[in-house]
């Protein structure tokens, strides 16, 4: 490398000398490229071609915090030189910072210029003016402006208004570009790499990303970049949502936020209390208390009905006591909520674009199950989740297929784990759970002849199977899709626990309350499939475990949302997993360096839709083979 960087520092010095027989009226010649964006002439531009127009008769735009911005237009081969040599410098030799101005996206500028021959590109004040807009406005989703160079660009215009500088020419444009792709990227992909924060999940986009470089150029050349940029970002009414929650929010933080409720013993109906009052207050800011007049400390019908409201939309049990939890949730600042609103709309920014039109979404922290069919909310459902201890992972997959009347064999770290102790304590367990113990082969062992004691906390050699049937742990129905997890969807005979507000009860797989009218409807939404649901009820009844392959797999994500909008109301959930300050802090800090995604070309013969890519195959039960499904399936990720 050290070799390499002084040949290029050698190279760098002869085009420096290029550049200045180009200042001198040498000319320097291109390879062919698409058509440069043309320089447009300047207001009181100069006759000569070295020489920049005079300050005074420069036109700007306003920009943002109301410096001017100066026209980037360059004459004659000098700027071209300048902005190629300075590319190279900072693509091949790693100087990719202008001024204190750290550059992000060395690569894809070093492209982006390749293609307008080294020429500057913003040579239109509008165009300047419709993305130093874009940047102040990616606040509305969460996005930090000043992430986008928006301080430096204003600098920038400003200096350029008072006296016009080749170089700083040259460095203005470059960080224009930079601040344009950079949102861009941040808006289409997210600004935190999923991989890289505190959780365990597979997020990554379901087709290679393919340069945007064409696009952005094109954007330039046609004067459309807060169109190209707002097209970038997520239009889905999930996402629409949270944008107009944060602005919601921000208001209320405007005009002072909510004054804190003072601790005390819980509030209950009928009860006078100094702190009604203050209760009042807080709940107005927030909508869910609405005065009537006449108000007084009494604890009344018309306050608890408030405290309801706001305990359903805070994932609390919504029993109308204004208890420690409660409280303590009304006085998280709006500043933490809008932390909170901004975090999930990263969250959101990550997978919106992909979704299919039909699918399912697990919301983890929301124990709620979403089944979308043709882009409509076709059904939906209460779900049990992994305990903080057992989290339910975040990813994306595909159900492949369901099995009837399921047999449950026990993982190995809960034998280990819970298990084995439990056989110790009572011998009769494994007839009580209906657990057979099976060797390699599959034949079944005599539980008796099995030294229990020494297994105790160590690896248990032989498999435990829980045999189908309604009080299987599994219960009747179970939905499988690839992933590296060992993570599910199924029934379960516990129903009770379904009528908790908190559900994180299981070890990482995700239980459904009605799990077979889910069946019911995914099988009547799988053309082609012989098993319908008059058949699933028959096989049910059989009591046989079978296995139905879809012709269609129905794309899943499970993701883990601590703020969304429901019926038109913001709900905010406990941060069940800890996972948010995670992505805040990433989310806070300066960008990472983007790397220059290799073009993909587009794939041969008609188009389909995006598609699963299963690592590995899938063990079919009783047919004992592998339907190639996947090839056909659409709307698959």
């Amino acid at each position: 490398m050290p070799v390499l960087r002084s040949l290029f520092s050698s190279c760098l010095l002869f085009l420096g000398g290029l550049a200045l027989l180009a200042l001198s009226g040498a000319a320097v010649t291109h390879a062919q490229e698409p058509t440069p964006i043309p320089p447009t002439p300047m207001i009181g531009a100069p006759s000569s071609p070295g020489a920049l127009p005079d300050q005074g008769t420069q036109q700007g735009i306003p920009a943002v915090d109301g410096a001017t911005a100066a026209p980037t237009t360059i004459a004659g081969d000098q700027g071209q030189q300048l902005i190629q040599q300075r590319l190279e410098q900072m693509y091949y030799e790693a100087q990719d910072t202008i001024g204190q101005e750290p550059i992000y996206t060395t690569g894809y500028l070093l492209d982006l210029y390749r293609k307008n021959q080294f020429h500057p590109l913003w040579t239109n004040q509008d165009n300047i003016g419709q993305l130093l807009t874009a940047i102040a406005a990616c606040a509305d989703e969460g996005l930090i402006p000043d992430d986008y160079h928006l301080k430096a660009l204003n600098r920038y215009g400003a200096e350029l208004k008072e006296a016009l500088s080749l170089a700083k020419i040259v460095e203005y444009d470059l960080l224009l570009s930079d601040a344009l792709i950079l949102l861009g990227q941040h808006k289409r992909y997210g600004k935190v790499d999923p991989s890289k924060v505190d959780e365990k999940q597979n997020l990554e986009a379901t087709t290679p990303r393919t340069s945007p470089v064409d696009a952005y150029l094109n954007a330039i050349k046609t004067g459309t970049v807060r169109v190209a940029l707002d097209k970038l970002s997520p239009h889905h009414q999930a996402y629409t949502n949270l944008k107009e929650a944060l602005s919601q929010y921000k208001q209320i933080a405007g005009k002072g936020g909510w004054q804190q409720v003072p601790s005390g013993q819980s509030l209950k109906p009928g009860m006078q209390d100094e702190r009604v009052s203050a209760l009042r207050r807080r709940l107005a800011v927030t909508g869910e208390y609405r005065a009537k007049g006449g108000e007084t400390n009494r604890y009344d019908d018309h306050l608890i009905a408030a405290v309801k409201a706001f305990q359903a939309r805070h994932h609390m049990e919504p029993d109308g006591v204004a208890g420690k939890t409660t409280i303590a949730a009304m006085n998280v600042s709006v500043a933490e909520r809008i932390k909170q609103i901004r975090v999930n709309l990263e969250r959101t920014r990550w997978v919106i674009h992909d979704m299919p039109s039909s699918n399912l979404i697990v919301d983890i922290a929301g124990f709620r199950l979403q089944y979308y069919h043709d882009n409509t909310l076709a059904w939906t459902s209460k779900v049990m989740v992994g305990q903080p201890f057992h989290q339910t992972p975040i990813f994306r997959s595909a159900i492949t297929y369901i099995v009837l009347n399921p047999t449950w064999t026990i993982t190995p770290d809960i034998i280990k784990n819970e298990t084995v102790p439990s056989i110790i304590n009572d011998p009769g367990y494994l007839a009580k759970q209906r657990l057979r113990v099976l060797d390699s082969s599959g034949a079944e062992v005599d539980a008796n002849t099995i030294p229990w004691q020494q297994y105790k906390g160590k690896h248990f050699p032989y498999t435990l199977r829980q045999d189908a049937g309604r009080d299987n742990s599994l219960g009747l129905i179970k939905f499988l899709f690839p992933n590296p997890y060992h993570v599910y969807l199924h029934d379960t005979p516990s129903k009770s626990l379904f009528g908790r507000t908190q559900r994180a009860f299981s070890h990482g797989c995700i239980r459904v309350q009605n799990p077979l009218e889910l069946g019911r409807l995914i099988l009547a939404n799988d053309p082609g499939n012989p098993t319908t649901a008059e058949k699933m009820e028959q096989i049910i009844a059989s009591g046989k475990t079978t296995t139905v392959i879809l012709k269609q797999p129905l794309p899943i994500y499970l993701m883990y949302l601590t703020t969304n909008v429901q019926d038109g109301k913001v709900m905010f959930k406990p941060d069940l997993y800890s996972r948010d300050d995670g992505i805040l802090t990433a989310l806070n800090a300066p960008p990472s360096p983007m790397e220059l995604t290799t073009q993909v070309p587009e794939a041969k013969g008609p188009a389909t839709n995006q598609q699963v890519k299963i690592e590995k195959s899938i063990n079919y039960v009783h047919t004992g083979q592998q339907t190639a499904t996947a090839p056909n399936a659409k709307d698959t990720l």
